[in-house]
């Protein structure tokens, strides 16, 4: 069932993109409707001064803006081609044309022509609208990759190795990552899929997810998941969800004491497996007093814990799409003072990371069309933006000094992770850097 969703998707996809991503149609054109009379009237008025002077690309340009502000995406795309079939060189409205194609989701076209900008005699004058899409704020550089994906990584409480999730040996497995040598090694291998590692207060002791239980013989994407503690040393595994419904997203506060975590388990509904809600979860390292935090059938999850949280004074982060998309929110270790951190009805804001003193969150957003990493307040203040890539980034994490970031991201093709030194910021970059970084996403589409 679930597999023939994901084939209707992608062709509903697939024919989304056709319609909006060419120029050349068979049959009636169909009427571009213009809701507002002013708009209609300028539209007119445009036309007629086109037929007078048709090699005018800013008359074109002027008509494509209003046929795109009334939501005639293709129509405004033709007009700009007919202008610049005139003059290939203006940069205006090679630069309309690529954000009309990248919210029309053509991401070839619009990467093709933000390329042409920054060629042309006046690219120069772009890079403050075009490096954003393209140049992280701060430097940033791959940290682990291999022969296959490489996801969640979080750091040891001492800084000096990586936890993170592999897919090298056929399926999710966890290793660790000295940083100082740069040598990985296998920790855990079992039959099942082993996602989501943190250490658990000590280099020794680490959380994280595994189906090795679920033996129903489905495929993985409907696999079970419970939640797992391992000491390092000795091997020892304690297996501290067992209720037969998917736990998952464990997150340690930064002491080892707590656990938060996400669940279906309140959903007894008889639906199908991906129509479930979830509800945000905490308890104790060892398993006990699991208690549910948030009762809403709307999806919360992705909690974390801020530093210094005790059972009375306590607060955790999570996401939540029950406004509709996913934003962040904040509440106490009881599940009130329900706070709303990020208000974007257009996007969806998730995975809510804080830093080791508790004054920032990073998080991943898909505000610009894909998912990028964004750092706020903790209050929800001064939102900025960390990454900038046509690539999914996410899965963020603080390193225990608070000074860099890792996550993992698709941006060479397959999964590695990447670190971010937050106190080397980038300056601005020049066109040719720039066009180099849009090479790179042409590449891998």
């Amino acid at each position: 069932m679930k597999r023939t969703l994901v084939l209707l998707l992608l062709a509903i996809s697939l024919i989304a993109l056709l319609n909006c991503s060419g120029s050349k149609q068979t049959g009636a054109e169909p009427a571009v409707l213009i809701s507002d009379e002013t708009d209609r009237g300028r539209v007119d008025d445009l036309k007629a001064q086109i037929k007078k002077d048709p090699d005018n690309p800013g008359l074109r340009r002027e008509l494509a803006e209003i046929y795109y502000e009334n939501g005639n995406k293709l129509e405004a795309m033709r007009e700009l081609e007919s202008g610049l079939s005139t003059d290939p060189n203006d940069a205006e409205s090679l630069f309309l044309y690529a954000q009309i194609a990248e919210s029309a989701g053509d991401q070839k076209k619009a990467l093709l022509h933000y390329k042409k900008v920054l060629e042309t005699s006046a690219g120069s004058a772009y890079l403050d609208r075009i490096s954003p899409k393209f140049m992280d704020a701060f430097e940033t550089s791959p940290l682990i990759s291999g022969t296959g994906h490489q996801a969640a990584g979080s750091y040891s409480p001492d800084g000096t190795k990586i936890i993170f999730q592999t897919n090298e040996y056929g399926n999710w497995d966890i290793a660790e990552y000295e940083i100082a040598s740069g040598v990985k090694r296998l920790l855990i291998q079992t039959p099942g899929n082993e996602e989501s590692p943190s250490y658990l207060g000590s280099s020794d002791h680490i959380v994280y997810t595994s189906t090795r239980d679920d033996h129903r013989g489905v495929e993985y994407t409907m696999q079970l998941r419970e939640i797992y503690t391992q000491d390092i040393k000795t091997g020892i595994t304690k297996n501290l969800t067992t209720n037969g419904s998917d736990d998952w997203a464990p997150r340690p506060s930064a002491d080892g004491r707590f656990i938060c975590f996400t669940s279906e388990r309140n959903d007894s509904r008889e639906v199908l497996y991906y129509e479930y809600f979830s509800d945000v979860f905490l308890m104790e390292k060892d398993g006990r007093f699991q208690l549910t935090l948030t009762h809403t059938e709307n999806n919360d999850g992705n909690p974390c814990i801020a530093p210094e949280s005790t059972e009375h004074n306590g607060r955790i982060y999570f996401d939540s799409n029950r406004e509709g998309r996913y934003d962040i929110y904040r509440m106490d270790f009881r599940g009130e003072k329900l706070t709303r951190l990020t208000f974007n009805p257009g996007a969806d804001d998730i995975q809510p990371v804080v830093s080791p003193n508790g004054d920032k969150i990073v998080f991943s957003s898909n505000r610009n069309g894909n998912f990028d990493l964004f750092m706020m307040n903790s209050d929800g203040t001064a939102e900025q933006r960390l990454t900038s890539n046509p690539a999914n980034d996410s899965d963020a994490e603080f390193s225990p000094d608070g000074s860099k970031i890792i996550f993992h991201s698709e941006r060479n093709g397959n999964y590695d992770i990447f670190e971010i030194d937050l106190s080397r910021q980038i300056s601005e970059a020049a066109p040719a850097d720039v066009i180099a970084e849009i090479d790179k996403a042409l590449e891998n589409l």
